[in-house]
């Protein structure tokens, strides 16, 4: 039988699991035994949280790097092409590697089918025990204590800020939410909490699994970096010292001051303060409130995709105003909190259109999506919703100076950048 191509393993991915969100660690833990898969070879450190985890994993990819250490990267979902999902060395995989890795779970499942999701783990599990990572960084994908990723046993977890979201799946609360997070900790281990306030669920949850637990503020501190500066000081666990850490605009410095706590930890005495800062001002984590250039305007990528994550944005945009107006591309899932969404975005904008979401039948339609932005006192005007039509509409809206956010989704981000041609 002739090689399938990448796209037609994706497409057979997408076939043979009957559900597209399936959590369960079973099926995924029995093929992985099958791999020899666990224990796993390598040491693991995995992210978990509602928001800021590809921040926390690129930073922390990008500072191992720095200390001369082989690592893997996993982080899901992608933008423009599915090998963005597994990086070793800083660098995509190729189709012809995530061929091998599927054809391998493929002989390995026998008769147990697997989600798309829980294929690409495999495959990233099985290309990075190839490779011989020192140090493999994984992203959940949805919470945590079923998600795909919680098969491999974390030598250090990062929890980053946890809001509502996937409440279909992990609870109608944060307090309910923050137990399937913390459930990535192993016992005897730590988990750096990248903010100082959790519900208290989560510590109930740390205590009973036997985890130790690195509060910022507690075991270790780290203070908002002041304009102009962009340095985040951070005091780690155990060291007394004061450092200071480069931080590009935009991110979150409680992610990239959680990632520079867990390096540590797992450099223990190798850790170098002067290669995390060199790794960290060259840090570019792709559509985390990315900044261009682009036919005169400011354009600024970010997949916020939840209430939480907009009002992070819009406190940005608010914080650093553009030079003119400024104008919102918003597509956005139907299981959103859409309306929550809006509000949050309404004030830092002085308008928004609605973006029809390719490649997905989850998306809310243009027509809902342009009556929650209107219900929120957003101006909406009108236009066609593909994106083709909707960037032309965008460009005769706005003038050289101005600024386009594009947001709401993974989709409308990947959207505007593959017409736009933009690489990731």
């Amino acid at each position: 039988m002739a090689e399938r191509s990448l796209g037609a393993w994706l497409r057979h991915l997408e076939r043979i699991h009957p559900q597209t969100i399936d959590l369960g660690l079973t099926r995924v833990s029995a093929v992985a035994r099958t791999l020899g898969l666990t224990p796993f070879s390598s040491r693991v450190l995995t992210v978990a949280g509602t928001n800021g985890k590809g921040s926390v994993v690129y930073a922390s990819d990008a500072i191992l790097r720095a200390h001369g250490k082989r690592v893997g990267r996993y982080t899901s979902p992608h933008l423009r092409r599915f090998n963005e999902r597994i990086a070793i060395d800083g660098a995509p995989v190729s189709d012809e590697a995530i061929g091998r890795a599927f054809a391998a779970i493929e002989q390995a499942r026998g008769g147990v089918t697997l989600t798309y999701f829980e294929f690409a783990t495999l495959a990233a599990l099985w290309l990075f025990r190839r490779a011989a990572v020192d140090v493999a960084v994984l992203e959940v994908g949805l919470g945590g204590r079923l998600d795909a990723v919680n098969i491999v046993d974390a030598d250090i977890a990062v929890i980053t800020a946890i809001a509502l979201d996937h409440q279909r799946w992990l609870g109608e609360s944060v307090e309910q939410i923050a137990p399937e997070k913390a459930a990535v900790a192993r016992a005897g281990r730590p988990v750096v909490l990248a903010e100082p306030r959790y519900p208290p669920s989560l510590f109930a949850t740390l205590q009973a699994l036997g985890a130790t637990a690195l509060r910022a503020g507690d075991a270790w501190t780290w203070t908002e970096p002041g304009e102009p500066s962009g340095l985040v000081r951070v005091k780690l666990a155990g060291d007394g010292s004061e450092r200071r850490f480069p931080i590009a605009r935009g991110l979150c410095a409680a992610n990239i001051a959680a990632a520079t706590q867990a390096t540590a930890w797992l450099m223990r005495e190798g850790f170098s303060a002067r290669a995390a800062a060199s790794a960290l001002a060259s840090l570019r984590v792709p559509a985390r409130r990315q900044r261009l250039l682009h036919a005169g305007r400011e354009l600024v990528l970010d997949v916020a995709h939840n209430p939480a994550a907009m009002q992070a944005l819009a406190g940005y945009l608010r914080a650093h105003p553009g030079a003119g107006r400024t104008l919102a591309i918003f597509g956005v899932m139907q299981d959103k909190e859409v309306s929550a969404m809006a509000r949050s975005l309404a004030g830092a904008v002085d308008g928004a259109l609605a973006l029809a979401l390719p490649g997905t039948d989850r998306a809310a339609t243009p027509e809902s999506v342009r009556e929650h932005l209107e219900r929120a006192g957003i101006a909406t005007p009108p236009a066609d919703a593909g994106a083709g039509a909707v960037w032309d509409r965008a460009l005769a809206l706005t003038e050289a100076g101005d600024r386009i956010v594009v947001c709401g989704s993974f989709h409308s981000v990947a959207g505007i950048m593959e017409l736009l041609g933009l690489a990731v």
